[in-house]
C-alpha cells in the first residue's frame, strides 16, 4: 500500500516536533508588514532564511501602533513548489488541508495548482471549513489512520467527514484586527472597541463569530471554560489543542485545566504563528477539540 501525503496550509496551529513526528507538509502563507511581504516560518531551519519571519519577530515588528500586519495568499508556483517536492519525494497521492474558503482563498489556489500535476499525482484538496488548531487537529487523525495502514480513500473520507466537526471557542483581547482583515462585522468589532470588552469567539461552518463578552482576560478564559463545559461532559474522552497568540502562559493554565478535567486522547499546546496573529492579533487563547468517537 503506498504511503500519501499530508499537507496543512500555513495557518494551522502544529508545533514543529509535531509536525515533524507526523510527517505533515506545510503550504507556505505570507505575512505583509509595511509593504515587504515575509513568509511565516514553520521551523527552526526557516530562521534567518531571507524573507522568512518567525513569530517572535512577528510579534515584536506589530508591537508599534501604526504597524498594520496584513495577509497574502500563496501562489501557484509556491504551491506548486510543495506538490513537486512532494512528487519527486515518490509521493503519488496527497491531502491538502485548508483553512476555510470564507476566510482565504488559499483552499481555491491550492486546489487549482493540484490540476495542474494531475498526470503525476493524484492531490485532493479538503476545505476544512476551519483553521488554525482545527486544520491540526483533522492533519493528525489522519496521520494515525495512515500509520494504523488506512488507505488514502479511508483517510480522505475521514478529512471530509472531519471537516466542519472540529469546535473551537477562543477569548481574544480585542477585535480590532478581526474587522481590519473583514473577518467580523464592523458592528461587531464596534461593540469591543467602544465598551472596552473581550470577545468570546466561535468558529463555526467556515466563520469567526462573536459569542459573548466580558469585561476582564480572566472572565474571558472562565467564560471559555463554562461554555467548553455545557458542551463537553466532564471526564469525556476527547483529542484537543489550546492555542494562543504571543501568550503562553495563559495558553499553559487553560491547557492543564482541560488535561486536569477530561481524558485527552490528544492534547497539545501551540502557538498560532503570523498569518492568524495578523488577524486575530496578540493575546488570544483558544480552545479546539473533537470527541474521540468522531475519529
Amino acid at each position: 500500500m503506498s504511503r500519501f501525503a499530508i499537507a496543512i496550509d500555513g495557518t494551522a496551529a502544529l508545533p514543529e516536533e509535531l509536525a515533524r513526528a507526523f510527517d505533515i507538509r506545510w503550504l507556505p502563507l505570507k505575512v505583509i508588514l509595511s509593504d515587504q511581504a515575509y513568509v511565516a516560518a514553520t521551523s527552526a531551519a526557516d530562521a534567518g532564511k531571507p524573507g522568512h519571519i518567525t513569530t517572535a519577530e512577528f510579534y515584536e515588528r506589530i508591537r508599534p501602533k501604526d504597524v498594520t500586519p496584513e495577509t497574502s495568499a500563496l501562489n501557484i508556483e509556491e504551491c506548486l513548489s510543495v506538490y513537486d517536492a512532494a512528487i519527486a519525494d515518490g509521493v503519488k497521492e496527497m491531502i491538502v488541508l485548508t483553512i476555510a474558503t470564507e476566510l482565504s482563498a488559499t483552499y481555491s489556489v491550492a486546489a487549482t495548482t493540484a490540476q495542474q500535476r494531475q498526470d503525476r499525482a493524484r492531490i485532493e484538496v479538503v476545505d476544512t471549513r476551519s483553521l488554525a488548531g482545527g486544520i491540526s487537529l483533522i492533519a493528525t487523525a489522519l496521520s494515525r489512520l495512515r500509520e494504523h495502514g488506512g488507505s488514502f480513500a479511508e483517510a480522505l473520507a475521514l478529512a471530509r467527514t472531519m471537516a466542519g466537526a472540529i469546535q473551537i471557542l477562543a477569548a481574544a483581547d480585542t477585535l480590532e484586527y478581526l474587522r481590519r482583515s473583514g473577518r467580523v462585522s464592523g458592528g461587531a468589532a464596534l461593540f469591543g472597541t467602544l465598551l472596552a470588552v473581550k470577545p468570546i469567539l466561535e468558529v463555526a461552518n467556515g466563520a469567526v463569530h462573536p459569542i459573548d463578552r466580558v469585561r476582564t482576560r480572566e472572565k474571558a478564559v472562565a467564560r471559555v471554560k463554562e461554555l467548553f463545559g455545557k458542551r463537553t461532559p466532564e471526564g469525556s474522552r476527547i483529542h484537543a489543542c489550546v492555542l494562543h497568540t504571543n501568550d503562553p502562559e495563559r495558553a499553559r493554565t487553560l491547557g492543564e485545566w482541560v488535561q486536569d478535567r477530561y481524558h485527552c486522547v490528544e492534547y497539545y499546546l501551540a502557538e498560532a504563528g503570523p498569518v492568524i496573529g495578523a488577524r486575530a492579533g496578540p493575546g488570544v487563547i483558544g480552545l479546539c477539540w473533537y470527541a474521540e468517537a468522531q475519529a
